[in-house]
């Protein structure tokens, strides 16, 4: 059995009164069980002003999580939050690790991942999985690596992102320490009830015209049909503009793996688009489109599947979707504050959502996602 322990802190320029404000709030003497681990969503500025660090080292236990634009907890929701979330346990256990990711992130995170899960006498029943993220190593191609050496342990996470428009500061976090090319894991071992549940993209709002991908870097879409990305857009009467965040990328495989939703973070001086996932050539791409509305009913139907009968729930939504609120940046937040009804859980924007489908025989298959909100339970 799991129990969370959840605080939150607004002060970002105050290190001592952030540490006192958290502790306090964690009560670390008497709800600590034998082992813990702690997950961390934060603005990215806490790193700047020395807090995070602060806070990481003043707790007993491993912090892993990421950098976000905004987060929520209990009644807590804000940009400029730190937001941290306490697994303890008399029961199970748990193990972190952080993994480079560059040219060589294959051999870097298959090793990683055999030597974190041969730490255990049994096999993990969770991993916990920060991601950086990269403009041509894009998540799936490190969950790819990741689902094949973990032997299909259910891995769950995020990729980081933060308030930029280049998000220079995102980054995954780690005892207090942001890495902006590394890979940070956490894995659960024991008796602990998991279960996943996701929302994404409604299909009927995908266009039917489909152009193909003529050349593509990882993440980095180049060439469409033929002609540039910018030419592409040009010639289907979009701009630029209107695809960074607020209009998907729908990307069809030649072998026929289920269609997925890729978000487009940025444009490249020369035109080519920045992409949250693996923009394979050959691939067959359609254009989508999601609204606010589509954001708050998706959240709040998915979030109330799993508000009930105790038990902690983690969630990390798509960057997109809170680009789709417009000026009302915290009210997908707010839908999931007023759905827990007091419970507990721990909510943060993504670049890339990392969760399970369960499939016919309702075994879990890991997934990475873009234009998705995913929610992980954990008793």
């Amino acid at each position: 059995m799991i129990k969370s322990i959840i605080a939150s802190t607004r002060e970002i320029d105050d290190a001592k009164a952030a540490v006192a404000e958290i502790t306090a709030a964690l009560d670390l003497k008497n709800n600590l069980m034998k082992n813990s681990l702690g997950i961390v969503s934060c603005f990215s500025e806490f790193e700047e002003t020395g807090v995070l660090k602060a806070i990481c080292d003043a707790l007993p236990f491993d912090c892993i999580g990421a950098t976000t634009c905004v987060c929520a907890a209990g009644q807590e929701i804000d940009q400029m939050l730190f937001v941290i979330t306490v697994l303890t346990s008399d029961d199970c256990e748990f193990q972190t690790t952080v993994i480079p990711i560059d040219d060589n992130y294959e051999d870097s995170v298959s090793s990683s991942v055999l030597e974190l899960v041969g730490r255990f006498s049994e096999k993990p029943s969770l991993l916990l999985s920060y991601f950086p993220l990269n403009k041509t190593i894009g998540g799936d191609m490190i969950l790819a690596v990741l689902n094949q050496a973990a032997d299909e342990i259910p891995v769950f996470g995020t990729v980081a992102v933060d308030h930029n428009t280049d998000y220079s500061t995102a980054g995954t976090i780690y005892n207090g320490k942001i890495n902006s090319d590394a890979a940070v894991l956490g894995a659960v071992c024991g008796p602990v009830d998991v279960s996943f549940e996701t929302a994404s993209l409604d299909e009927n709002k995908i266009r039917k015209q489909k152009a193909i991908i003529t050349e593509s870097k990882g993440s980095l879409l180049i060439g469409v049909n033929g002609k540039s990305v910018r030419e592409y857009l040009h010639d289907i009467g979009l701009m630029e503009s209107e695809f960074l965040g607020l209009v998907p990328f729908v990307i069809g495989h030649k072998d026929g793996t289920k269609d997925v939703a890729r978000a487009v973070y940025a444009f490249t001086p020369e035109g080519y688009a920045v992409c949250g996932g693996a923009m394979p050539e050959g691939a067959t791409l359609s254009i989508g489109r999601v609204d606010s509305g589509d954001v708050l009913n998706t959240a709040e139907e998915s979030f109330r599947r799993l508000a009930h009968g105790g038990g902690v729930i983690i969630g990390y939504s798509c960057l997109a979707r809170y680009l789709a609120l417009g000026l009302d940046i915290t009210s997908e937040a707010e839908k999931l504050r007023d759905a827990a009804d007091g419970g507990n859980y721990h909510f943060a924007y993504s670049g890339g959502e990392i969760c399970p489908l369960y499939d016919s025989d309702d075994k879990t298959r890991n997934h990475f996602h873009n234009y998705s909100l995913v929610f992980c339970k954990l008793s």
